[in-house]
């Protein structure tokens, strides 16, 4: 039993060591240095816009801000889909479920692992009609994947919303 104590107690030492950081760390930036961090990204969505976008193939909310898109909605046509995207997600290949919420109710969408994107990811589906209902009253857009959540996002104006709402509703009949 000596014996167990002895081999449990040097493993545990030897995986202790194995994980601990041998490399010296590189100090953190002065705050009165001449670089600037990168603002958290609460900071850039707070700051960002929903956009709206109409189209023959369809109406999309865009929200886009630092050169790349957090955020995408839309409502296509021929065929009636639901579709999401981001710059924000890395693709995870074993991961094919982009869920987005609205007014705190999740809806699942398939993430397309071949699409052409230098990056990000996107995602498609059946547009539910509550999800709709819930945008209509009001609610927060946020999306998930994987691990990665990204949102609520700022709150879109009444007037584009109303009209997002027509436009997939007019899609999806």
């Amino acid at each position: 039993m000596t014996r167990l104590w002895i081999s449990a107690s040097m493993m545990g030492a030897l995986l202790l060591a194995a994980c601990g950081d041998s490399e010296p760390r590189p100090s953190q930036p002065s705050v009165n240095g001449a670089e600037t961090p990168a603002p958290p990204p609460e900071q850039a969505l707070a700051s960002a816009g929903w956009s709206l976008i109409a189209s023959g193939e369809g109406v999309a909310l865009r929200l886009e801000g630092d050169n790349d898109l957090i955020a995408a909605v839309a409502c296509m046509r021929d065929p009636a889909a639901l579709r999401a995207e981001t710059d924000r997600f890395q693709p995870i290949m074993s991961e094919d479920r982009f869920t987005v919420g609205v007014g705190g109710e999740a809806y699942a969408l398939a993430a397309d692992l071949q699409a052409d994107r230098a990056k990000g990811v996107e995602a498609s589906g059946d547009t539910p009609a509550d999800l709709l209902d819930r945008l209509a009253a009001g609610g927060e857009i946020a999306f998930n994947y994987g691990a990665q959540n990204l949102g609520p996002f700022p709150a879109i104006s009444p007037a584009d919303r109303d009209a997002f709402v027509a436009g997939c509703r007019e899609a999806v009949d």
